[in-house]
């Protein structure tokens, strides 16, 4: 009965960590505080996915069964080494992963907050084109947000915005020797129903 614990707690080592990673938004879609805050989350827990994946991996290996004399039936031993190998290729993903981190440090900065104006910045020095996506925020009571998009703009260079009389008011240069220049969007149709 130890045996079957034992791989049991090894397989939700290695599965957890993957669908967090895969198929569920940031930190299980908790979307708690704000954007920033919740990327930040998924960076610090990293590390700690890598730790969950390398124990699991240990557990894995040494989950033996007990009779060793006796022959395994194929698909037990297919069970073993397939998650052997997910392990594994996660522990590769997961440690390159935390090291670009190390190294290179997070994006956190793509992130801006102003009131209800929330702005991500993509691709920010990459190859492609820079991206701004502008969205509003509504937090309930609780602490946790949604993200209504209200315009997705090309690279502006510079900018500060903030929010007067129902208009989101986006100042930037984008140094093409234009000078400053305002951008007024309406968010009228955009508000918080609690």
């Amino acid at each position: 009965m130890l045996k079957h614990k034992k791989l049991i707690i090894a397989c939700l080592l290695i599965l957890l960590p993957l669908l967090d990673s895969l198929f569920i938004p940031t930190a299980f879609g908790l979307q708690w505080h704000n954007a920033k805050s919740m990327y930040l989350l998924s960076a610090y827990m990293m590390p700690i996915k890598l730790i969950l994946v390398t124990i699991g991996g240990f557990l894995l290996a040494s989950h033996g069964h007990p009779h060793y004399d006796e022959p395994r039936v194929w698909y037990a031993k297919l069970f073993d080494i397939s998650f052997f190998i997910l392990a594994g290729i996660q522990f590769i993903v997961l440690a390159i992963i935390s090291a670009l981190y190390l190294v290179v440090g997070t994006q956190a900065d793509d992130y801006q907050q102003q009131g209800n104006i929330s702005v991500y910045t993509s691709d920010v020095g990459a190859f492609g084109k820079a991206t701004h996506y502008f969205s509003y925020q509504c937090t309930d009571k609780n602490g946790f947000y949604t993200l209504t998009p209200i315009a997705t703009l090309d690279w502006l260079g510079s900018f500060t915005f903030s929010e007067k009389a129902n208009t989101l008011i986006i100042k930037h240069d984008d140094h093409s020797g234009k000078g400053e220049q305002i951008k007024p969007i309406d968010i009228s149709g955009f508000g918080c129903k609690y």
